[in-house]
């Protein structure tokens, strides 16, 4: 396909494929941009029943307007074909970009994808796909998620009998993996599937096939994140675990309450280690710190610690003077107003090296150094 012509979009390279279908990069030649043509396999719209439910779910999927939500931008079809025209996102998907990432990347992205969910929630509209693979980080740091409208219609075609499943082993809720009516909350065990795999390169729910997989997602508690990477925080564990919850009324009641909880999270984490390194540096003044050098060699070193230990002794002397002349000054007897000077004729064939001398003191009645 790739050089054709469809509609008005000219194909450029084809960018992937997968159980939802094929993906090519195109042109708009109308309002010259770039999109993504996403070309839905036959068998998913074969049923007249399958096709309206599809037509409705991506007419309202196209509805949303979010940053965190690649944008429908068309429906059309092509040779008895259905293709979804979308926004082109210049990016990796996050299945590609987790190795990469930081634990504060993590939480963010956590946050962004939430964020998307809520606005979709309230419009009423359910992913029932959410993992890697469809979350896709853009160049300047946006997350959004794909494949809104989709993930339904795939349900549809093989939900021919009560008891069927729909979405991808491992990511799945309970109630998905045993064919039941799926709600919001259920994008919200998923994506808490997404973060624990992301924070501790392990999926919650293993198995050596999908069957043994989603026996342990409806009959299996998932172990603390911490339980893998000691270095997660409790606070961590609790959100992450009540996402997971077996049952959807004890987990996240709306995923705009799991994003303000994770970036919460962020900021105290944030909080807390700057708060560990302030107490393991010494409290600088703003002169101090302008007066920072860079460490010294090994001799230039010796040198300083020499130089500095003259330093103190001086200051040491100096205060002691300072000291001997305040309590002539402000001593028991009456106070007059008396100026001192004297000098101390050092012994012949001798210097008075004051810097260097750990016995020049002042007399405790302040008369003899």
């Amino acid at each position: 396909m790739i050089g054709q012509t469809i509609a008005h979009y000219k194909i450029l390279e084809h960018l992937g494929a997968g159980g939802m279908g094929e993906v090519y990069l195109a042109v708009d030649s109308k309002l010259d941009r770039k999109v993504a043509l996403k070309f839905l396999p036959a068998q998913m719209t074969a049923q007249p029943d399958a096709r309206a439910r599809f037509l409705q779910e991506a007419r309202a999927a196209s509805a949303l307007n979010h940053p965190n939500i690649c944008t429908i931008h068309d429906i059309q079809e092509h040779e008895g074909q259905l293709f979804i025209v979308m926004e082109y996102v210049d990016g990796q998907t996050l299945r590609d970009k987790r190795s990469t990432l930081s634990h504060k990347q993590i939480l963010e992205i956590g946050a962004q994808v939430a964020d998307g969910l809520a606005a979709a929630h309230e419009h009423g509209i359910v992913h029932r796909d959410i993992k890697p693979e469809n979350i896709m980080i853009r160049k300047d740091g946006i997350v959004q998620i794909m494949d809104f409208g989709l993930a339904k219609l795939h349900g549809a075609t093989r939900l021919t009998k009560e008891g069927s499943t729909i979405g991808t082993a491992g990511y799945m809720s309970p109630e998905q993996v045993q064919g039941l009516d799926t709600d919001h909350r259920s994008d919200i065990f998923s994506l808490g599937v997404v973060l624990y795999e992301l924070l501790t390169d392990q999926l919650p729910f293993k198995g050596m096939h999908d069957t043994a997989i989603m026996y342990e997602i409806v009959n299996i508690d998932a172990a603390p994140p911490s339980a893998m990477r000691p270095e997660i925080e409790p606070e961590l564990d609790r959100i992450i675990l009540e996402c997971l919850d077996k049952d959807k009324d004890e987990r996240y009641q709306s995923a705009k309450e799991l994003a303000k909880d994770l970036r919460r999270f962020r900021r105290a984490s944030d909080r807390s280690k700057i708060s560990r390194v302030s107490t393991v540096r010494p409290a600088l003044s703003t002169g101090d710190r302008s007066r920072q050098t860079p460490t010294p060699a090994p001799a230039e070193a010796a040198s300083s610690r020499s130089g500095g230990l003259m330093g103190w002794i001086a200051a040491a002397v100096l205060g002691l003077a300072a000291a001997g002349l305040a309590w002539m000054h402000f001593g028991s007897e009456p106070q007059v107003d008396r100026v001192f000077r004297f000098s101390v004729p050092a012994p012949e064939g001798y210097g008075l090296n004051v810097e260097g001398s750990n016995n020049l003191a002042i007399s405790p009645d302040g008369n003899r150094l």
